[in-house]
């Protein structure tokens, strides 16, 4: 059920009447708490807290303290502010939404494989069943930005600003990238960072994964990997305007198929 803060009659019914007690975040269970009233009395539900550690149920359950949250010294549990909320969560989806859509345009231009790709990353998030299924996002998303990287800078012999630019070098090749289309400093500072950010998330969890480490790749830190994936995408593929030269190289293998059977049909 989704419950919409702008309406009041959903805060009157569910959030007013239906405090929330808990939280589940991964593998982990929050019981509420507010701890301001441990100084009187400690009054927190320890029977059940046992019992949901006994249950196993989670990998660990723990206590969080929310406070006066919700309570009449909460000047944030109002309409008002539940209306503000229902416009932010609105707004921010029509903002997300329309990079998300430049993105999967500006993939699909540049590149098709870009969004195969890209697919492969986020549904392999999506139906990960363990810590493996979880390491193998990281090579979906080195594997994408590698496309990416042969898309907008082709590999060079010479080197670009003392750096190598080969095949393997695509973080190089990005940077050169940048370095090329960026128009100010703040912009190509920003742009690098953001280049940076998601080539150390990926190496760090290619290590762990060699290593066989895979249980401390935690859902979390994917997800954050594939949000700075989707953000340091959408940043260099609208970094110049579309058009440019029409790039057969993900056409040339179904091009030479069809060519060779319509040849074989008009023998």
């Amino acid at each position: 059920m989704q419950i919409l803060p702008e309406i009041p009659l959903h805060v009157a019914l569910f959030l007013g009447s239906l405090p929330a007690s808990f939280r589940v975040f991964e593998d982990s269970l929050y019981l509420f708490h507010r701890g301001y009233e441990l100084a009187v009395e400690d009054n927190r539900d320890h029977v059940n807290f046992e019992s949901w550690e006994a249950s196993r149920i989670f990998e660990a359950v723990h206590w969080e303290d929310i406070g006066v949250r919700g309570t009449i010294w909460d000047p944030y549990h109002d309409p008002d502010y539940f209306r503000r909320l229902g416009e932010l969560d609105g707004l921010l989806q029509g903002q997300l939404s329309s990079a998300l859509d430049e993105l999967l345009i500006r993939c699909t231009d540049v590149d098709p494989r870009l969004t195969d790709k890209l697919h492969g990353a986020i549904k392999s998030f999506e139906n990960h069943e363990s810590p493996e299924g979880l390491a193998h996002v990281s090579l979906s998303c080195r594997r994408f930005t590698e496309q990416l990287a042969d898309c907008l800078y082709p590999p060079r012999a010479e080197k670009v600003n003392g750096r190598n630019v080969g095949k393997e070098a695509y973080r190089n090749r990005l940077w050169a990238y940048v370095a090329e289309n960026a128009s100010g400093r703040t912009t190509q500072r920003l742009l690098l960072a953001n280049t940076e950010d998601l080539g150390k998330r990926i190496d760090t969890l290619d290590a762990l994964s060699n290593k066989g480490l895979h249980d401390q790749v935690s859902t979390s830190v994917v997800n954050r990997l594939l949000l700075s994936l989707v953000v340091a995408a959408h940043d260099l593929l609208t970094l110049r305007p579309p058009g440019g030269a029409f790039r057969y190289d993900a056409y040339a293998q179904h091009i030479n198929k069809v060519t060779r059977e319509d040849l074989r049909r008009r023998r």
